[in-house]
């Protein structure tokens, strides 16, 4: 009988919430001020006046449930060993790549004089462990219940929502947003996927304040993306900004963050191309155009992929231009 993703986060022991909402408490603040560094754009801008609403402000709330995205996700009746298994992601890991090192070790031993003393273990027992692993390690990602949780096109652990106005709407006013995070469903994730639940909790709250940054922050004239052009631009566009800050913030807080950006990598190897268009952005240009097409694409009120590469190409020769490169 299949089993429903969302019985399984019903699962989910409640001390979770509490480590989600610890995590929020102790990293917003570095995280929020590793993204104004990174984009230079901010909640509350200096050119605030009277005639002028007062600077944004995003509530990051910590609740059960799930997004409705979740509702029709089933798993097969296999997924009780294979959550098993999941759990044990890591050992088995490190048994194949450590085993295949003891083999290549024990045939080096006995390659000198008193081999027999230093290496007693049979190879035949060796390969058996190895073959054992990897069987179950094959099976793991046959049936991976990651694979089907990942393929999903929408944000799902959290959500950054934000209130729609007029098609024309004012680029200087601050829209009502919040951010929501899912406690029951980043503990079912953090177990399927063998990670810390704090570590996935980092990742998915700087991917949420990334998208929150990228709309709400104002820059250096106060100007902010206007909630009902956010709205309508393509997915790729918005995933891709965010996921290149959340890229950006992690590395730069490596030493404070490194298990959280080790489950961002691993992360990124499932989920679907529009959370991958930014994989370019960070291997082909340096972050100053990256920030000025982004900035582009807000002024003028564009909606797709294309629109930004192609001001990105523009501003990368703009720069090198004014630098005297090629």
């Amino acid at each position: 009988m299949p089993i429903k993703l969302t019985d399984l986060v019903e699962r989910v022991p409640a001390d979770v919430e509490d480590r989600v909402k610890r995590v929020r408490d102790r990293s917003r603040s570095v995280l929020q001020e590793a993204l104004r560094a990174e984009c230079r754009l901010v909640m509350r801008p200096h050119t605030e006046t009277e005639n002028r609403e007062p600077g944004a402000q995003v509530q990051v709330e910590i609740l059960p449930g799930h997004p409705a995205v979740l509702n029709n996700i089933e798993f097969s009746d296999e997924l009780e060993r294979i959550l098993l298994l999941g759990r044990y992601r890591a050992s088995l890991e490190q048994t194949v790549s450590g085993v295949r090192g003891l083999i290549g070790l024990r045939k080096e031993l006995f390659e000198r004089s008193d081999g027999a003393k230093w290496a007693p273990v049979k190879e035949s027992d060796l390969q058996a462990v190895l073959s054992w692993a990897d069987s179950l390690l094959r099976d793991l990602k046959a049936h991976d219940p990651v694979k089907t949780v990942l393929a999903i096109q929408e944000d799902f652990l959290g959500v950054y929502q934000y209130q729609i106005g007029t098609l024309f709407e004012d680029e200087y006013a601050a829209n009502r947003a919040s951010i929501r995070l899912y406690w029951g469903v980043i503990g079912l994730v953090a177990e399927l996927m063998g990670v810390s639940v704090e570590d996935l909790a980092v990742v998915v709250l700087t991917h949420e304040l990334a998208h929150a940054y990228t709309q709400l922050g104002a820059d250096i004239e106060g100007r902010r993306w206007p909630a009902q052009c956010f709205a309508q631009a393509e997915s790729a566009l918005k995933e891709g900004l965010a996921q290149y800050y959340t890229d950006r913030v992690l590395r730069r807080l490596e030493s404070r963050f490194a298990g959280a950006l080790k489950v961002y990598e691993q992360l990124l190897q499932g989920q679907p191309d529009a959370y991958r268009t930014h994989l370019p952005w960070l291997d082909g240009h340096s972050p100053e155009p990256v920030r000025l097409a982004m900035l582009e694409v807000r002024r003028w009120r564009e909606k797709t992929l294309k629109s930004f590469n192609e001001r990105l190409a523009k501003a990368e020769a703009t720069l090198n231009a004014a630098r005297g490169e090629g």
